[in-house]
């Protein structure tokens, strides 16, 4: 009986093994391989993170320069930013280096994020996180210099970065943050893809910074396309719509040189849905496979 268990046992396993590997040859997954995980202690505010590089596949064949798109709030845009280019790399946009930023390690999200992507202490803010997140809040500046001397000269060290190409991917107030960078560092990234971005935050403050800008400077060389979702089309809140039609007028009026920009409101969605669809309509904007 022993016996005839143990052959059981090994014919049953033998046959998961062979039905496995005929299911792994016929319907490999669909991606991208392995990104590298990079470990980074950010000097300006003395925090940790961690940068998650993802490679396009023809890049240990090439020795091509890629263009790099940076986002922030990893846990989703990562991911999301990542199956949007294994569709459409090589098919509608130029193949490119990924890197998401991770929030500070040990960290809750809400914290870090209200630190990192808020340009001003706004401890009463009404619509931000939890009381602790917005006492932490203001710290853009610090977070942006972190980007400017050590995530990115980082990745042109060690990676074939496009110098020209760098695209900046950030949503809500990772739009707020690319707005910011946009008005008082707006070198830094080539491209801005900016998701429904949080200009309400403590009193339109990014609007101030902007009429700044605009008193010191005649130009503001970048690509800016700023979306914002409807609300599912609902009349009763039409803020973040509002601000974001008002901010591109204001940006027109500039007549800034060197500004591309493009401004849209995506009907039909709302502020948790739209990302997907922006990140593609962004890209081909950005890096389309063939000049238009």
């Amino acid at each position: 009986m022993l016996v005839k268990k143990e052959f059981l046992l090994f014919f049953i396993l033998g046959l998961v093994c062979f039905t496995h590997n005929v299911y792994a040859d016929a319907f490999s997954p669909f991606g991208y391989p392995q990104f590298d995980t990079v470990n980074i202690h950010a000097a300006s505010n003395n925090k940790d993170y961690e940068l998650y590089i993802q490679l396009p596949p023809s890049y240990k064949d090439t020795k091509t320069n890629y263009p790099i798109i940076i986002v922030n709030d990893s846990r989703f845009a990562f991911p999301i930013t990542n199956g949007a280019m294994a569709l459409m790399g090589n098919n509608v946009v130029k193949e490119s280096i990924v890197v998401g930023i991770s929030y500070a390690k040990g960290e809750d999200r809400t914290i870090s994020r209200t630190r990192d992507y808020t340009p001003t202490f706004s401890p009463d803010e009404p619509n931000g996180h939890s009381s602790e997140a917005r006492k932490a809040s203001g710290h853009a500046k610090e977070y942006v210099a972190f980007l400017a001397d050590q995530v990115i000269p980082l990745l042109r060290k060690n990676y074939r970065v496009d110098a020209n190409n760098k695209i900046f991917v950030g949503h809500s107030f990772g739009g707020l943050l690319g707005s910011y960078i946009l008005v008082n560092r707006p070198g830094l990234f080539d491209h801005y893809i900016i998701g429904s971005p949080s200009l309400w935050y403590d009193d339109r403050v990014i609007f101030k910074m902007e009429e700044t800008y605009a008193k010191n400077n005649k130009a503001l060389k970048a690509h800016v396309m700023i979306y914002v979702d409807d609300n599912n089309g609902s009349a009763k809140d039409n803020r973040m719509v509002d601000n974001v039609l008002l901010f591109g007028k204001i940006l027109r009026s500039r007549n800034y040189s060197g500004l591309t920009l493009d401004v849209a409101v995506i009907a039909g969605e709302n502020h948790y849905s739209v990302f997907p669809g922006l990140v593609s309509r962004g890209l081909m904007a950005s890096i389309p496979l063939k000049s238009k």
